[in-house]
């Protein structure tokens, strides 16, 4: 079982892949109602951690999000993080070369979830 959630204006585009492990919200997330639009996308993964893989990788590739959006990414981090479920998670945080900002809140987020696998990855671009 997957999700696929397309980008839109105000919402990041969103996969959620069960047979490869693998979690990506990418581009802007700045929902009008965040808990509205990832509440499928969080029962989506409380299905997958029922039976995760032994390897689970979180990707942000994110331009932008607003105060309500960080809430859920945190939740989301944290949820994952403390789950009973047995599967290594890794979180691979991209952003871009010139963002300062988005790479200062993703080292914000390794350092709060300092005992998760979480990288930085400085790209040029985003495609």
């Amino acid at each position: 079982m997957s999700l696929e959630i397309k980008t839109t204006l105000k919402t990041p585009k969103v996969l959620v892949n069960f047979e490869e492990g693998t979690i990506l919200l990418a581009g802007i997330s700045i929902p009008e109602d965040p808990y509205a639009f990832y509440s499928p996308v969080n029962e989506e993964i409380e299905k997958y951690m029922e039976e995760p893989l032994a390897k689970t990788t979180l990707e942000f590739k994110l331009e932008y999000f607003n105060t309500s959006s960080t809430l859920v990414i945190r939740n989301l981090i944290r949820d994952l993080s403390q789950s009973s479920s047995k599967t290594e998670l890794f979180i691979k945080w991209y952003y871009e070369e010139y963002d300062e900002d988005m790479k200062e809140a993703g080292d914000e987020f390794r350092m709060l979830f300092h005992r998760v696998n979480f990288e930085l990855v400085e790209v040029l671009e985003f495609d």
